[in-house]
């Protein structure tokens, strides 16, 4: 049975035919502002400037990169610039994934905090349980080096402890994975993903199937598909490549096993900014919840949050689930 709580607070949504979230796929397509060009710039120079380049070999790299990102932004898409930008990167740095250390380094500091709090939650049951998994992974996106408002994972505890969530729809999802059998797990961030674990287990629980995307190639400090089977992911479902090192999931820049997992679900589960703003641009079928934390005001003016906060909602909203209350 459902807390009586949960159930009245879903019913006054429905009866207010409240889906926010079924509103914003369609009015506001994440297309590039103004803002974020100087952004995916400072995090690209910063990846040189963080190199072991000499002095002079990273002001000979800057102003080549400089040259290059001038001619790749695309007002249509923030993730196409972003994703020729790195790739243009890795070429200069003759490095496939300059966030190696940063990757192995907040795993193991994710599997150290997860541990402890993976005790708290077998205290919890049913939603709660699950609303508490689900908080802490979305608090993990918080270890992200590329963003102003990211942190390093020492400094984990302290920001997920303070973090706000200016929309919060876990209760609807909830109900709707009670009435399904097949979710597909969008990764984000690598420090992230340990935590997912968690969330993912509990759907096992529940009963459900899942088929979890990874990216196929380093991206950023984004879990690749070998860095999640090291984890252990795939014994909660398949794991599936992107085949690419997009940073997003779009038709003709990931795999096509990638786009087919999206549409075998009955609800995606994405995570973390850049899915989100993939999904924008080229909405899948499928019912599309998001996590993330706001961490720039485009982002934030999409997701309806304000800076710094978390948000949990639907792209799209879910079918009706008035009968079944």
């Amino acid at each position: 049975m459902l807390p009586l709580a949960l159930k009245l607070a879903f019913r006054a949504r429905e009866s207010k035919s409240y889906y926010p979230g079924r509103e914003l796929g369609r009015r506001i397509p994440m297309r590039m502002s103004p803002e974020c060009v100087p952004c995916i710039y400072r995090v690209r120079t910063n990846e040189i400037l963080a190199s072991n380049l000499t002095d002079d070999e990273k002001i000979k790299a800057l102003k080549e990169f400089t040259l290059h990102y001038s001619q790749v932004i695309e007002s249509s898409s923030t993730v196409i610039t972003a994703w020729k930008a790195l790739r243009r990167v890795k070429e200069i740095l003759n490095e496939d994934d300059p966030y190696r250390e940063f990757k192995e380094r907040s795993q193991r500091s994710a599997i150290r905090l997860a541990r402890s709090l993976a005790e708290k939650a077998e205290e919890l049951v049913g939603y709660e349980r699950f609303r508490y998994l689900l908080g802490l992974s979305v608090a993990a996106n918080l270890i992200d080096p590329g963003s102003p408002h990211g942190t390093d994972p020492e400094a984990f505890s302290e920001k997920a402890a303070r973090m706000v969530f200016g929309r919060d729809e876990t209760d609807r999802l909830y109900l709707l994975l009670l009435r399904c059998t097949k979710v597909t797990y969008l990764l984000d961030n690598c420090g992230e993903a340990v935590f997912d674990a968690l969330v993912m287990r509990e759907l096992r629980r529940m009963g459900l199937k899942l088929k979890i995307i990874a990216r196929g190639a380093p991206c950023q400090n984004d879990v690749t598909y070998g860095e999640a089977l090291k984890l252990g992911l795939h014994e909660y479902g398949e794991v599936v490549s992107t085949g690419t090192d997009f940073v997003g999931i779009v038709p003709g820049y990931v795999s096509g096993e990638a786009i087919q997992a999206l549409e075998w679900a009955d609800v995606v589960i994405s995570k973390g900014m850049a899915n989100f703003e993939s999904f924008l641009y080229a909405p899948p079928k499928s019912s599309v919840f998001v996590l993330l934390v706001a961490k720039c005001q485009p982002i934030a003016r999409a997701a309806g949050v304000r800076v710094g906060e978390a948000a949990a909602f639907f792209l799209r909203g879910p079918p009706s689930m008035q009968h079944s209350l």
